[in-house]
């Protein structure tokens, strides 16, 4: 239900990195070097 992918340098994610993720309740992104998200 809770990942966190803080401080791991992430530049970019696939458009469907999250599709069978239908339980998530929170996601921890701080602190990488996104740009954008991918829909959804």
């Amino acid at each position: 239900k809770h990942i966190n992918l803080q401080e791991n340098q992430l530049q970019t994610l696939p458009a469907d990195v999250f599709n069978l993720l239908t339980e998530l309740k929170t996601l921890g992104l701080n602190r990488n070097a996104l740009t954008t998200l991918p829909p959804g």
